[in-house]
């Protein structure tokens, strides 16, 4: 799982306040993420895009990455 890229998905999904900020992180449809890091018991997931490494929520990235992890 460690840097494998993931096309992004589903984003609008998500509620409107957390798809803004990531939005304002630059993740958008279809946006390449690749993962860093994964903290242990559903943590926060490290993630690059576009040379930027952003954590979020592991329910989040679950959504994104449009996969049963």
């Amino acid at each position: 799982m460690i840097n494998q890229v993931f096309t992004v998905c589903n984003i609008e999904e998500l509620d409107d306040q957390t798809m803004q900020r990531l939005h304002s992180l630059g993740i958008h449809n279809n946006s390449n993420m690749t993962v860093i890091r994964f903290f242990p018991l559903h943590g926060p997931v490290i993630v690059e895009v576009d040379h930027q490494q952003i954590g979020i929520r592991y329910k989040v990235f679950k959504l994104l990455a449009g996969e049963d992890i």
